[in-house]
């Protein structure tokens, strides 16, 4: 899980927690298989990195489709590593997308330090 967290008043704060959340949660099958990833996302969606908090659906769909069912696993640890970030609970809903859980986590309010 990411570290300790803090407010995040700017949407650029927010998207830099959620890349950093993306790329924990790709980690977990190992270095090698987030790189390829990236560059698969990158190669085949024309999707960089750094344009994945303002594109996200296109991550999602990617992520999808480069992994299937797996996909799901990664998804949910995603979704973990952002809203502990974000000092927010984390509730698993079966109907929810990897988007359901970012959208939720952008609009949920933040609490000042």
């Amino acid at each position: 899980m990411l570290g300790k967290a803090h407010p995040l008043p700017k949407s650029t704060d927010f998207n830099e927690t959620l890349l950093r959340a993306v790329d924990d949660g790709l980690l977990v099958p190992g270095e090698i298989v987030r790189v390829a990833i990236y560059a698969r996302i990158e190669r085949s969606y024309r999707l960089k990195r750094e344009e994945i908090p303002e594109k996200f659906p296109t991550f999602d769909r990617a992520l999808r489709e480069l992994l299937g069912e797996a996909a799901v696993v990664l998804e949910r640890v995603i979704a973990k590593n952002l809203y502990s970030a974000l000092s927010l609970s984390f509730t698993r809903h079966d109907a929810w997308s990897l988007v359901d859980y970012v959208n939720n986590a952008r609009a949920a309010p933040r609490r000042t330090a």
